[in-house]
């Protein structure tokens, strides 16, 4: 049956947020969430102040006495949650009006984490868009999940965009460090703990903006973090799952060689650095070309990312996978009909 939202913590994330901080926290406050916790990095840039402005009881505020750093900052909120859900919200996105009530409606039983496709909004020209189509609400196993992710790429989105039982999250502080993606790790080793919801767009908005993380990281960096989750995954996913960290490192592999181009170009890393990664990168993705389940599931999604065009559908490619009719040349947009 659904949970309540009041059985939901709301974590907030900020590190010189304060002008972007406010909406997140308004959005937390409509909702009926248990509780709020917004955790400052250790900003001083006003941010403790402004929020002195909003007086709720379920809302607490905490300012770190050092810099820990940003999914650092992430685990430290979270270990002050006490809900049985958990549902971040980073400073510069925020809930839609009822969308924390459509997350719990498709809690409950038997799910780990609900996933919704998040509106995204350039800050500077208000453009909308958003990663993927889907329809209608589904509810999926690990490994459909798989299916889509090699097909469309990380589809559970942000940690805004999720809302994930609290016991299903890998609370290791190794896997919560700036030189891992611990969104996608910690997603993934919550996906193998339960079904996976998946809901349509308007439950979350991201705002674009100039000053993301994803935006000012880097090439070498994000090698560095393509490396670490890697071996994270291949150590710590069950080992019924384990062939999808090598599977992923393989169909990702074309990518980050380009990314791997790039930090040279930009003289973020040597070439013999970069070697060095993209060779271990390509080490973990060896086990994926062993394997016949594993080398077909590898050349279809490569091929179907080919074919694309347009949004990948979601919708499309759950009935297809369903029917047995996983075609790996089947354009995005091209829904089954039968």
């Amino acid at each position: 049956m659904p949970i309540l939202e009041a059985d939901i913590s709301i974590i907030i994330p900020t590190y010189r947020y304060r002008d972007k901080v406010g909406h997140a926290v308004r959005s937390a406050l409509a909702s009926g969430a248990g509780e709020i916790i917004v955790i400052d990095d250790h900003g001083r840039d006003g941010t403790i102040e402004m929020l002195a402005q909003f007086d709720d009881p379920r809302l607490t505020v905490i300012e770190n006495p050092v810099n820990l750093g940003l999914w650092e900052n992430h685990l430290a909120g979270l270990s002050r949650a006490t809900r049985p859900w958990i549902k971040f919200i980073q400073a510069d996105d925020y809930l839609a009006e009822g969308g924390l009530a459509r997350f719990a409606q498709a809690a409950g039983d038997g799910v780990s984490l609900v996933s919704s496709c998040a509106i995204m909004i350039e800050e500077d020209t208000g453009a909308r868009t958003e990663n993927y189509r889907i329809a209608q609400p589904w509810r999926v196993s690990t490994e459909e999940l798989f299916h889509l992710c090699r097909r469309a790429g990380w589809v559970l989105g942000k940690p805004s965009d999720v809302l994930i039982r609290a016991d299903c999250i890998a609370r290791d502080p190794e896997l919560w460090v700036t030189e891992i993606s611990s969104d996608l790790v910690v997603g993934l080793l919550a996906a193998t703990r339960g079904d996976i919801a998946l809901l349509p767009s308007g439950l979350v908005v991201n705002v674009n903006h100039s000053g993301q993380d994803v935006r000012t990281q880097g090439p070498g960096k994000g090698l560095r973090r393509t490396l670490r989750s890697t071996q994270a995954l291949q150590v710590r996913l069950p080992e019924a799952h384990r062939h999808f960290a090598a599977e992923w490192a393989a169909i990702c592999l074309p990518r980050t060689a380009h990314t791997a181009l790039a930090a040279v170009y930009y003289r973020q890393m040597s070439l013999l650095s970069v070697a060095g990664v993209l060779g271990r990168i390509a080490g973990l993705a060896l086990p994926a070309y062993a394997d016949a389940a594993s080398r077909r599931r590898v050349r279809d999604a490569r091929a179907y990312r080919r074919a694309r065009h347009g949004l990948p559908d979601l919708d499309a490619m759950l009935v297809d996978y369903r029917q047995g009719l996983a075609v790996p040349n089947r354009p995005a947009g091209a829904r089954h009909v039968g």
